[in-house]
């Protein structure tokens, strides 16, 4: 047999990696998660005393697209949480105190904020009927105004007879506004009162004019390979709609009371092309219980957080 030439050889080298690449799935890449590394707890500065004489449990991170502003909850149960925001000073984040006015309410659930590039946030609030609301916020005051329910997205909803609770339990925003992103999960009833969570899909709905429109066969395209037996929720999307972020919770586990998590990472190479296949963050592991991804604008950094004694505590991985 005739020996190919070195730079022949190189070619057909490069020319199957290139076909290699494209017979992966759409969103798959040849290069996986395990390049976030060194997972580290994210202090932030002046944090309030809470319950047990140690600061106030910090959840659900958000990090603003112009890297800004660090949002986040906290609460003294999970049927009870409040927005709260710090900034970046001088490379370090400080806090500035609870999100206001007239934001957080002594009887639900504030929480889960994401806001886009034009400073419009949205978070979750059990006390209105779709679950989630939306603010404009105002970065010089630390404010957010101009409240309103989110329309457009399915209201929750209650089958007594059925003992079950539909609503939503995540929501995120894409950079451009053009995408909400939002988690439909149900619970079980114990009369007329919540039990513990029994599933939950990731979904979304697209911007027309004013509003939002859910096209459920749609979202159920986009998120096909997403979606799972256990529960997916908790949604962090890149800055350009091509990378998406999510907790993964083990059904079976929350059977057990023993609730474990793994935070997911998948892909595409558009944004009207579903995502690919998942894979786990192999640096943040699945043997703690973590939860509320939250990627930079840079794609460095990931934020999440994970339970840490009686609190909720923030930790971040990177990748270069």
């Amino acid at each position: 047999m005739r020996a190919i030439p070195f730079t022949r050889s190189l070619m057909v080298c490069v020319w199957l990696q290139i076909v290699l690449v494209n017979m992966l799935p759409a969103g798959q890449a040849s290069n996986g998660p395990g390049q976030f590394r060194d997972p580290r707890p994210v202090e932030i500065k002046a944090l309030p005393i809470g319950s047990g004489g140690t600061p106030i449990s910090t959840e659900e991170p958000f990090l603003s697209r112009d890297g800004r502003f660090l949002m986040f909850n906290t609460g003294h149960n999970e049927g009870h949480k409040d927005l709260h925001f710090a900034e970046s000073i001088d490379g370090s984040w400080v806090y500035k105190g609870p999100m206001g006015p007239s934001v957080n309410t002594p009887k639900h659930v504030e929480g889960n904020p994401t806001m886009d590039s034009e400073y419009t946030v949205y978070f979750i609030d059990t006390g209105v009927r779709a679950m989630v609301r939306s603010g404009r916020f105002l970065p010089n005051e630390g404010e957010l105004v101009d409240l309103r329910i989110v329309d457009g997205l399915p209201d929750r909803e209650v089958k007594l007879l059925a003992q079950r609770f539909y609503g939503t339990m995540g929501v995120e925003v894409s950079a451009n506004g053009r995408i909400v992103f939002f988690s439909r999960a149900s619970w079980k009833m114990r009369g007329v009162k919540l039990g513990p969570i029994i599933s939950s899909d990731l979904l979304l709905a697209t911007r027309k004019g004013d509003g939002l429109v859910f096209d459920k066969a749609e979202a159920a395209r986009i998120m096909q390979a997403v979606n799972s037996t256990d529960l997916e929720y908790a949604a962090s999307v890149s800055k350009d709609g091509h990378e998406l972020f999510f907790t993964r919770l083990d059904a079976a586990s929350v059977t057990r009371g023993k609730p474990r998590s793994r935070i997911m990472r998948t892909q595409r190479d558009s944004v009207s092309r579903p995502f690919g296949p998942p894979e786990m963050i192999a640096a943040i592991g699945s043997n703690d219980f973590v939860e509320g991804p939250a990627i930079s604008a840079d794609g460095k950094a990931l934020f999440y957080h994970k339970r840490v004694k009686d609190k909720f505590r923030l930790y971040r991985v990177i990748r270069d």
